[in-house]
């Protein structure tokens, strides 16, 4: 996932909305990529403690995916410095990446381990309102992408230095992506082959 996170970070024409917030605040501070994306991890571990009024093992086991995760994006975004001589090169290596980070999205969903801090977070939303988690992760996603324009316009003046068509293409695609490789790629479901 995070190698291709740090590919459609580096297309530069808008970030996924669930990492909005992360590379917003990047612009601003003086951390790197990845320990931003950590922060803002530990930050949705302690939301689900608070929207679940109860500290779990899974939020715990959570932590030290956060910290392995953040380093892992700063190792692939200094990796990929993207020759981008045009809106096309930008799109292609935005589409590449959503199409490898989907796939760690499913591998990581079938294997039925540990998810990311926000999916985690987007469940905990779902469970406390009673909604599916599709419509969770789309709240999550509008509230995330919408924290990242206002950050970004009223510190940096330009609601879109993170939120542009890359956004709106991740958002759109990103699911249907999850869903194609879930009928391609059976065997990424791990833990129902253990049963």
């Amino acid at each position: 996932m995070a190698f291709g996170i740090a590919m459609s970070i580096r297309a530069n024409i808008g970030v996924a909305p669930g990492g909005a917030i992360s590379v917003a605040a990047y612009m601003f501070v003086p951390l790197t990529i990845g320990q931003c994306v950590a922060l803002f991890h530990v930050f949705c571990i302690i939301m689900q403690a608070v929207l679940t009024r109860k500290l779990k093992l899974v939020h715990i086991l959570q932590l030290p995916l956060a910290y392995i995760f953040g380093m892992m994006l700063d190792l692939f975004y200094v990796m990929f410095d993207l020759p981008l001589h045009s809106f096309w090169h930008s799109l292609f290596f935005l589409v590449l990446g959503m199409f490898i980070f989907s796939l760690g999205i499913r591998a990581v969903v079938g294997a039925k381990i540990i998810l990311a801090p926000p999916d985690g977070l987007a469940m905990a939303m779902g469970d406390l309102f009673n909604w599916p988690m599709s419509k969770a992760k789309l709240v999550f996603d509008i509230i995330s992408t919408t924290l990242a324009a206002l950050l970004t316009f009223f510190i940096g003046g330009n609601a879109f230095m993170v939120v542009g068509v890359g956004t709106a293409i991740c958002a759109i695609f990103t699911g249907p992506l999850i869903g194609l490789y879930t009928k391609l790629l059976p065997f990424l479901d791990t833990a129902k082959q253990q049963d």
